[in-house]
């Protein structure tokens, strides 16, 4: 890895090439994420729509589907933050 970023600092056209596919890499992946989170949201609205027009209770069902957001979303976060120290505990062993 040092190799290749020495080559790189050693090459600015190459450098600045890679800097701007990276970037290009870096948005087309953000557009593929926002478009993800409209889908989700056009969901959402539809079965707010579905729960007024049947008569279902919407406020405890969002509540319910916040919680279990953030339920996986704190699940998420400790895997990685499991990977992340197991990752930090082997470079020490490496050294």
């Amino acid at each position: 890895m040092e190799k290749a970023v020495a080559y790189l600092v050693g090459h600015p056209v190459i450098f600045i090439i890679a800097v701007i596919v990276s970037i290009m890499i870096l948005f087309s992946f953000m557009k593929r994420v926002m478009r993800l989170f409209f889908v989700i949201a056009a969901i959402m609205v539809l079965y707010a729509a579905y729960l007024q027009l049947t008569g279902g209770h919407t406020f405890e069902a969002f509540q319910h589907i916040g919680l279990w957001f953030n339920n996986i979303f704190h699940f998420i976060a400790s895997i990685f933050g499991y990977f992340f120290d197991l990752v930090k505990g082997q470079k020490k062993v490496m050294l």
